[in-house]
This record gives C-alpha cells, structure tokens and sequence, in this order.
C-alpha cells in the first residue's frame, strides 16, 4: 500500500529542513526505464545528477552578478519576490546562458557551446558538449525520471505523493503566489516542487515547431492538470513569464 510521504518517519526531518538555509545541492539519480504510463514508454535513461530544488533568486542574481563583467548577457535577468522563491521571468534562452555560467564561476566546463566557445550572449541555439561536466537543462526523460522518482518510484500520481496538496503548490492552494523551495514534501529521491510553483525548462524542442521548448511539472497559476510528472508543456523560448524557472542537471560523477 501506498504511504503519503508525509506520514513516514522522516516528516521530522523534513520539517526541520525548512528552517534551514537551502543550497543548490545536487541528487544522485540512477539509470533505469520510464514506465508505459509515460509519453516515453521504455526509453532508457543514463544516470545523472539534479538539483535538489529549483534554482532560487538568490542563486540567480549570484550567478547573474558574477557572469555579466565575464562577458553574458543576463543583466537584469531573472525576478520574483524573495530570495528562497523559485526565480521566475526567466527565457529559455537565458536559462541555458545562466547553466553556462554557473558552470564557470565553480571552475567546470560549460556545456553549452558555439563556436568552440561557451555560449553566453545572443538568442541562438547553442551547441551541446556532452563530455562536459558542467550545468545544463535536464532532458525531458531525465526530468520525468527523476519528477517519478527514479528507481526508488511508488508510482504515485503526483512527484512524491498521491495528494496534490503535499507535493505541490497549485492554483488551490497556493493564493495564486510562488512560495519558497522546499516547502512541500519532497518526492522518494528527496527532490522537492517537481510538482507545481513553477513550470520548469527543459532542453528539448517540439520536432514540429522548433522554436518551442518543453516545460515541465506545471506550476501555482492558472491550472492544476499539468501537476502530474508525466504532463508536458510547450512554450516559444523567448516567452518571459512569472512562472517560467528552471532545475539544473550534470552528468553523473565519474
């Protein structure tokens, strides 16, 4: 049977955590096969790391403030009302410049590339080194693997939890505001707001129509029928809007 995650013996712990100051740290994710529920059914998925909460404004501005003297277009990028919300208003574009730069300040190589060079100004869409070691956007099946739990699912409906309301902030129950990281259970890897507060982007385009990009896991405005993991969006990746953000992945450790 079932157990809401809430009502497991680590509750303790968790509430204890959101007194905490939160960190971008990053989740170990084993490999394995998305279920047939998904729109991916079998596909296979290498191992990776993912962040264990949405990339907040704080962690932004930092990097933001940091790239802009080393050459990146992200002044004045990215916005929302507090440090430990999830940063919003933020392109795909940008995203993908700001992994780039995250990758730099912690002296990793950035994935993202034209010209031989890391990809930090301008709206083209950049090449991928898939030997580097630094940020990127996950891929959609590594987002849905990690959003369903990985090896470690129990099939729950939503990331974690068959209740909406402990995994997710959504349209009723959030008052229509985005809240700070980590204030819902997190999923069976410890990964929390895979459901709902803000839709995140992810690398992939629409094979129809490529200037759009896949975002996932909905968000706390407008509708709660993209909450579940295997829900996918499709937004033009200039779209700037309060409740576009982003989660960072990079490839599994050596």
């Amino acid at each position: 049977m079932k157990k809401n995650l809430l009502h497991r013996p680590c509750a303790a712990a968790f509430f204890l955590l959101l007194a905490l100051p939160l960190s971008a740290e990053m989740v170990a994710v084993q490999g394995g096969a998305l279920p047939k529920t998904s729109q991916f059914p079998g596909k296979e998925v290498a191992a990776f790391q993912i962040g264990k909460f949405e990339v907040t404004n704080s962690e932004w501005k930092e990097v933001a403030d940091w790239a802009v003297p080393k050459g990146y277009d992200l002044a004045g990028t990215g916005g929302g009302a507090s440090n430990q919300k999830p940063v919003s208003f933020v392109t795909w574009f940008e995203a993908v410049k700001w992994c780039n730069a995250k990758s730099e300040k912690e002296g990793l190589t950035p994935v993202y590339k034209l010209d031989g060079a890391p990809y930090r100004t301008g709206r083209v869409v950049p090449v991928v080194d898939a030997s580097a070691n630094g940020y990127r956007l996950p891929t959609e099946v590594e987002w849905e693997w990690a959003a369903r739990g990985g090896v470690k699912s129990e099939g729950y409906a939503y990331s974690g939890s068959d209740d909406l309301n402990a995994a997710a902030w959504h349209p009723g129950n959030s008052g229509g505001t985005i809240h700070a990281v980590g204030t819902k259970a997190p999923n069976e890897l410890g990964l929390h707001d895979m459901a709902g507060n803000v839709w995140e982007w992810s690398w992939e385009y629409n094979q129809m129509r490529y200037f759009f990009r896949r975002i996932r896991g909905g968000c706390c405005f407008f509708s709660a029928v993209p909450c579940p993991a295997a829900i996918r969006g499709i937004v033009e990746k200039s779209e700037r809007s309060h409740g576009f953000g982003l989660r960072v992945v990079r490839n599994a450790a050596p």
